[in-house]
């Protein structure tokens, strides 16, 4: 699931502000060599994407690609072949591919919102899900690590679905609330029950609907809008 989502129109200083308003009290760096990422309503696994990672200076925002390949790996890139564009939140700290994030690499990722399918094989019906928010954007919780050639990479996690959206997909990202985003980052959850409800406060706070089928490069903002105003 979450194989799709949209990246917002922020520049630096703006998604500067949204951590700084989010992170209140944590110092905020941007990795020089970052590069500065386009709005994107189409994002796909394998492309850079922003994420924001605890470091000894504070939190630094920088990019990494999506589809998290671990700090161990020496083979080439091409022969990395698990799919790790996300992971279950539920397991990802006994799983040897990710455990070592889990304790050193855990990031932010802001997005827009992201995109679901249902239907059947050659038929299916995309939707677009986002929180019902007046924030500019939505942070994911995700894992990142580093791999000895300098490769920064990603995963997004999920949960359980929300209520909400059961019917679209069983899973769902896990979506941090403000209150949430500094003790997910420390790693400072307290009990196992806070961290298994880790992005449940958005639900029956989503905007969901149909938008029309689209291809793999398309990319414009007609992605989002609801099927039924364009027909």
């Amino acid at each position: 699931m979450c194989g799709r989502i949209g990246r917002p129109e922020l520049s630096w200083a703006e998604l500067y502000g949204v951590l700084r308003d989010f992170l209140d009290g944590m110092e905020i760096i941007r990795d020089p060599d970052a590069p500065d990422l386009r709005m994107s309503w189409n994002v796909k696994p394998t492309q850079q994407i922003d994420i924001a990672m605890l470091t000894d200076g504070g939190v630094t925002a920088t990019t990494a690609r999506w589809w998290f390949v671990p700090h161990w790996f020496r083979g080439d890139l091409k022969d990395w072949k698990q799919t790790t564009f996300n992971a279950r939140i539920e397991t990802a700290h006994e799983k040897p591919t990710f455990r070592t994030a889990w304790k050193t690499g855990r990031c932010i990722i802001p997005a827009n919102g992201y995109f679901e399918w249902t239907g059947d094989k050659g038929a299916k019906q995309p939707w677009f899900l986002r929180p019902q928010s007046n924030d500019p954007c939505v942070f994911f919780a995700g894992l990142a690590s580093r791999t000895g050639t300098g490769l920064q990479s990603c995963t997004i996690l999920t949960r359980a679905a929300l209520t909400q959206t059961a019917h679209i997909h069983s899973r769902s990202p896990v979506m941090l609330s403000r209150a949430e985003m500094r003790a997910w980052l420390t790693g400072e959850m307290g009990t196992k029950e806070a961290q298994d409800s880790l992005g449940t406060n958005w639900d029956n706070r989503m905007s969901f609907h149909k938008v029309r089928r689209f291809g793999r490069d398309d990319d414009d903002e007609s992605l989002i809008e609801p099927l039924e105003t364009l027909l």
